[in-house]
């Protein structure tokens, strides 16, 4: 396994903001993680296309905050492969930020930036996924990126783009049933987007997934004081 030390990617420097039990999301500190080299091209692409992506839509990216690459010890998990990352906070150029904790209050950018590490990565464990994944989004390269609809957290989000993004009546449970699937067929048929069976399908919708929720993160106001 052939590991780089970085301090950024993408150009984006890196910080990790857990190194006591009030900094998260609010104090960060440099880090320099080890990553595996693969791992590390499929990061860099992804955060490349996503400062694009935001960029596009006023929210232009300066830091990433982190909770963590690689794991100490013997353990088989992607941590401690050095082939995870827990994205916590984005921070942008007039001084706001993202935080991975905020999906109830701010979905729209949420669903935007786990839309486009679902272009990048097959595994991407969200806000609804279970309780320990509440503060972050996690994503490895475990997997190769395409829809499963037999995966809770794949389900989970193309639940909460329906109800949030397409104005459709289903409940976000992860299970992909009968009421889940006639929503997205319909959603599908009005963008013009196939089954989700051909790859490209997928990322046509995580592309429209993405545009979509910017445009509506966009079109509220908040206050700059109060954006978290």
């Amino acid at each position: 396994m052939a590991l780089t030390r970085v301090e950024s990617i993408a150009g984006l420097p890196l910080f990790y903001d857990r190194f006591n039990g009030t900094s998260y999301g609010q104090h960060a500190v440099a880090m320099r993680p080890f990553i595996d080299n693969n791992f590390l091209d499929q990061c860099t692409a992804c955060f490349a296309e996503m400062q694009q992506v935001l960029a596009k839509h006023g929210f232009e990216i300066t830091q990433i905050w982190s909770g963590g690459v690689g794991r100490e010890g013997a353990g088989v998990s992607y941590h401690h492969r050095n082939r995870a990352f827990d994205l916590d906070a984005l921070i942008f150029k007039d001084g706001s930020r993202w935080l991975a904790d905020t999906f109830p209050a701010r979905p729209f950018i949420y669903l935007a930036i786990e839309a486009v590490l679902r272009l990048h990565f097959g595994t991407v464990l969200n806000h609804d996924y279970n309780q320990a994944h509440r503060d972050h989004l996690h994503f490895d390269n475990g997997t190769a990126p395409r829809f499963k609809r037999d995966a809770r957290s794949h389900t989970l989000f193309v639940q909460h783009a329906l109800v949030k993004l397409f104005n459709q009546s289903v409940g976000a449970d992860g299970v992909f049933g009968p009421e889940t699937e006639q929503a997205l067929n319909r959603v599908r048929r009005t963008l013009g987007i196939g089954s989700f069976s051909d790859k490209s399908n997928w990322f046509a919708f995580l592309q429209e997934v993405a545009g979509t929720a910017l445009d509506y993160e966009r079109s509220i106001v908040v206050a700059p004081d109060l954006v978290a």
